[in-house]
């Protein structure tokens, strides 16, 4: 029995040791997960339980990559588990970031050690924009005129979403970096349903709230949902103005009040901390990364300003309210500029015009802004926006609906 548990360790050891795809190899003493987690042990910043929690979860994952066959599973584990590394190494894996980071470690080594690629459950896209046919975009001719293509910050990733059994935190397949935690698509769901509004849905909606405030991290002095993996050429940890507002509206509906004040904190804190972009007299924009305040990108600002006026009315703080008026005056000044010749919307500030979804997501935000609001520069805005998706992208309709005789109203002499 002796022998047996000394060769069971020894072959324990040699697996942890062994070279992982993607992984460098690294001594127990220099691993920056196992340095992080130390640290965080001695200085009592992370309970007993929690060390060995993660450690566990650590040591199982680099278990796991080393015991897959070569091919795309093991590579995204292996990615996963460098991602987690890389964190670490550049001081970044504090107390605060661990809980989200050895959950996804988790559900990535769940997943990868059963599962091949993820091939549905990805996002649905905009509502108002399923269906639709849209013609080639025709601006009015102008006088030659060379301009250089503005740079854009948006990247396209794989939509695959996945949620796990007891828990309703969505992870999304983004490849070559395995299952991240999709903040937004998480708060997103949330909020879909409370908006159900049965009592199954108010109880899972409830209960993710209450799982993602377990995740949630520290910046600036306000709280807030961490991306942990690496975005348009930036390194973890990152956030964003979009997920932050979508919490805050999701906190609120739970009438959670506090916590929707602590993360409304940080539209105050200036990028790339935070995500308030000063613009001088025009106000603060709200950036969509917090690694890119140049990028201005009008749906992620839209949501901000409609997260702060709901926060500012329920909450009466004064500092919200001043943020929800920088924020207005940003838009009451440039959101015309995003109206491209009175025929598309621009997703961002100078940039091509929108795609599709991106122009809904305008039309609807700043329809919700001016309902909300009443400001003339919004509603005007809101209006284009639903003119021209309705002249270019007009809904498709069946053959029975284009032979059916028009509804014409009754005469007055009928």
């Amino acid at each position: 029995m002796a022998k047996g548990m000394r060769v069971r360790r020894i072959l324990i050891a040699l697996a942890l040791a062994a070279p992982l795809a993607a992984v460098p190899q690294t001594r127990a003493a220099d691993d920056p997960v196992l340095v992080a987690l130390g640290h965080a042990s001695l200085t009592l910043q992370i309970t007993p339980q929690q060390s060995s929690q993660y450690r566990a979860d650590y040591r199982r994952a680099v278990l796991t990559v080393s015991s897959l066959p070569k091919g795309r599973s093991r590579n995204e584990l292996a990615a996963v588990v460098h991602i987690l590394r890389g964190i670490a190494a550049r001081g970044a894996l504090a107390p605060d970031v661990m809980p989200m980071a050895f959950l996804t470690l988790e559900r990535n080594t769940q997943w990868w050690a059963t599962h091949g690629i993820p091939t549905s459950g990805g996002s649905p896209g905009e509502k108002g924009a399923q269906g639709r046919k849209c013609k080639p975009l025709r601006f009015p001719k102008k006088k030659k005129h060379h301009k250089k293509k503005a740079h854009t910050t948006r990247v396209i990733a794989h939509t695959a979403r996945i949620t796990f059994p007891g828990s309703g935190v969505v992870f999304q397949w983004y490849p070559g970096m395995g299952l991240q935690v999709q903040v937004n698509g998480t708060f997103a769901q949330v909020n879909t349903d409370f908006a159900l509004n049965t009592p199954e849905s108010v109880a899972a909606a409830r209960a993710t709230l209450d799982e993602m405030l377990a995740l949630a991290t520290r910046r600036g002095g306000a709280i807030t949902w961490e991306y942990l993996f690496p975005f348009s050429g930036t390194q973890p940890p990152w956030t964003s103005g979009l997920s932050q507002a979508t919490a805050i509206r999701a906190y609120l509906r739970a009438n959670r009040v506090g916590v929707a004040r602590a993360a409304g904190a940080l539209f105050g804190v200036r990028a790339p901390i935070g995500i308030r972009v000063p613009l001088g007299k025009d106000g603060n924009w709200y950036a969509l990364y917090s690694f890119a305040p140049g990028s201005l990108v009008l749906n992620a600002d839209l949501n901000a300003v409609i997260a702060l006026h709901d926060l500012a009315r329920v909450s009466k703080d004064p500092a919200t309210a001043a943020l929800e008026a920088e924020g207005m005056r940003a838009l009451r000044r440039r959101i015309k500029s995003f109206d491209l010749q009175g025929v598309w919307s621009r997703y961002e500030a100078g940039g091509p015009p929108a795609d599709l979804n991106y122009h809904v997501l305008n039309r609807d935000l700043a329809g919700a802004l001016c309902r909300r609001t009443g400001e003339a520069a919004i509603c005007k805005a809101s209006d284009s926006f639903a003119r021209e998706l309705e002249r270019r992208c007009p809904p498709a309709t069946t053959p029975r609906e284009r032979s059916a005789p028009p509804n014409r109203p009754a005469s007055r002499t009928s």
